[in-house]
């Protein structure tokens, strides 16, 4: 991605209060320091996001989805416990306010987003296709046509999914 990072938001809208601290960032390398950083969350219901999310042990505030395709990402963050949907800007300001006003919830939700998360999900799929792309070879080699097996995954990650991204 070339393009420059967003100018800062003009003065009116950066006035947060004296106890809240806000980093408004254009396009930045280093998601995951931000993340780790952070006490709560604002994102749309991005897969990538929620899933990195909840390895950082990140409470989120759902803004948006896209319909079909980011639809599940709700559901699932609300039912694992570590977030919730608030699509107007004030159900997401009353949102934070409430959740930073209590410590114990807060730290309930951190706890659920790490059960959520799936950090060796890329390896665990990887793994799978691995054995499936191996049995299959071993069909051939005993001159197998069209495998009539199904190879079951060893793992969560394929038979169930992560969760609906």
């Amino acid at each position: 991605n070339k393009k420059a990072p967003q100018s800062p938001l003009p003065p009116p809208q950066t006035n947060w209060g004296s106890n809240i601290e806000v980093s408004v960032q254009g396009f930045v390398n280093n998601m995951d320091e931000y993340m780790r950083a952070s006490d709560i969350l604002i994102t749309k219901a991005g897969p990538g996001t929620i899933a990195e999310a909840s390895i950082c042990g990140l409470p989120c505030i759902l803004s948006s989805f896209l319909p079909g395709q980011e639809e599940g990402n709700v559901p699932y963050v609300e039912e694992n416990g570590f977030g919730t949907y608030r699509g107007s800007v004030e159900g997401m300001a009353e949102t934070v306010q409430e959740w930073l006003a209590s410590p114990s919830m807060l730290e309930q939700m951190r706890e659920n987003a790490l059960v959520a998360a799936r950090p060796d999900a890329t390896l665990d799929i990887a793994r799978d296709l691995a054995d499936m792309v191996y049995v299959r070879r071993e069909e051939l080699k005993r001159g197998g046509g069209t495998s009539q097996k199904i190879v079951q995954p060893k793992t969560k990650s394929i038979a169930y999914g992560m969760g609906p991204f």
